[in-house]
């Protein structure tokens, strides 16, 4: 969590909103808004650091001197080569994310509607970003949710000011800006209200004054009137973590794997490119390079080129190579970096579940991994959803999630077939996967039996 900046130094700052500007570019530079920027990329199929790369090519330079004689010489460059980004990061995000909230959370009646019946999508949405981001913040904004990504684009992003004693959030700081020549907009989450601001150049001006959080407001023929204003007991954006570290699953354990492994790849790709053309051996030839290349044009034209002699009376000939691309050790090393990945994300890898690992026993050995990482980021989720509970003022609740369980369905159904005896038929047609929930009552109304 970014602490360069703290509700102590807000508190003590003269100039309050010089304060707030300064702690923006702080956050700007900083390595928390440069690695989630970074996990974003990943992400979205991208990888910066295989971005960067450059092959090294020879290359002929052609001149000629002060005195017109034509000049040649050999140097290098370096040029871009492949660059073959893998989709890692989004696998491993998409399934942690959905595994655990992909019908979002199991709440009491009450609960539901007062959080309206977009809550599922928006948590879903938020735990992915937290996911990459390593935190994504959730604002109450009147009656629904608003998401507020940490790090949305090198121009926008939110950041927290918190109490150096107790480390809890006193204050919230949203900026963003669609491009890096137009004005910059911010938004400041106080306990007493919001304010948002807008800065351009150095002239920050009040596009709207603070505000209470909660307004009651009322229509007549004049239009709308705001009649009451109150605020929450609590600042009312909400942190959503990934972990208990409140970092990015982008841990560098798995980003340098993935590095390693998109390397690999693209190198692999530069080199079938370079062998990718038939080369000539030209034996007994002592022509020159030009007539090397008409020899090479000639062939091309016509696909045939006669016998060439350089005077010596044995004749010249031209024969085809081509080069094979060593590939076994490559192999190697990217299926070791694929289990390696899969095994440090504790994430599932469905190729693995084939042929005889097919049984529930073999699926829920295989899943283990990914349910404990689940085990671990629900209780985030818990907590984020236990505060807004609070915010609302409304009463503790049972949470729970339904998760995306992976199962031999037929072996399920000969397990219930099984038990039968030692259960009645609404238990058992709850169990059965091939049965919907709301189709129960209307079965159990048919056969009573």
């Amino acid at each position: 969590m970014f602490t360069l900046v703290t509700w102590q130094d807000y508190l003590a700052a003269d100039d309050k909103f010089a304060l707030v500007e300064k702690a923006i570019q702080s956050y700007k530079d900083s390595r928390e808004f440069s690695t989630a920027l970074d996990a974003a990329s990943y992400f979205r199929g991208e990888n910066p650091t295989v971005a960067r790369k450059t092959i090294l090519r020879a290359r002929k330079m052609e001149g000629r001197d002060a005195a017109g004689r034509r000049r040649v010489r050999l140097t290098t460059e370096d040029v871009v080569g492949n660059r073959i980004p893998s989709a890692f990061f989004y696998r491993f995000v998409t399934q942690q994310n959905q595994f655990l909230l992909s019908e979002g959370a199991i709440l009491p009646d009450l609960h539901r509607d007062a959080l309206g019946p977009d809550f599922g999508r928006c948590l879903s949405l938020m735990g992915e970003k937290a996911l990459i981001h390593g935190c994504c913040w959730g604002y109450w904004n009147g009656d629904h949710l608003e998401i507020i990504e940490a790090a949305r684009n090198p121009y926008s992003g939110f950041f927290p000011l918190v109490d150096e004693i107790t480390g809890e959030v006193m204050l919230g700081v949203q900026f963003w800006q669609i491009a890096p020549e137009k004005p910059m907009y911010i938004r400041l989450f106080e306990m007493d209200g919001v304010t948002v601001m807008r800065l351009e150049g150095k002239d920050l001006q009040i596009v709207h004054p603070k505000r209470a959080y909660r307004i009651q407001t009322r229509k007549d023929i004049l239009g709308e009137e705001i009649c009451h204003q109150e605020n929450y007991d609590a600042l009312p954006v909400i942190p959503l973590y990934a972990n208990s570290e409140c970092r990015s699953e982008l841990t560098p354990a798995i980003r340098a794997k993935i590095d390693a492994y998109d390397n690999i790849l693209s190198d692999f790709g530069d080199n079938l490119d370079r062998a990718n053309d038939v080369y000539w051996v030209l034996n007994n030839f002592g022509g020159t390079s030009d007539d090397i290349a008409e020899m090479l044009e000639e062939i091309n034209r016509i696909k045939a080129v006669a016998n060439l002699s350089d005077g010596t009376g044995n004749a010249a000939t031209a024969e085809p190579h081509t080069i094979e691309v060593p590939y076994h050790a490559r192999q190697s090393a990217l299926q070791l970096l694929e289990k390696e990945l899969y095994q440090d994300y504790m994430a599932l890898d469905m190729d693995a579940l084939t042929g005889s690992s097919l049984t529930n026993v073999a699926i829920h050995c295989a899943t283990a991994n990914l349910n404990l990482k689940a085990d671990r980021y629900e209780w985030q989720v818990r907590q984020f959803i236990s505060r807004l509970i609070d915010l609302l003022g409304l009463p503790a609740a049972a949470v729970s999630f339904r998760r995306q369980w992976i199962a031999n369905e037929s072996e399920m159904v000969a397990d219930i077939a099984a038990m039968r005896p030692d259960i009645d038929r609404r238990t058992a047609l709850q169990l059965n996967p091939y049965i919907r929930p709301e189709d129960i009552p209307a079965l159990l109304a048919s056969a009573p039996n």
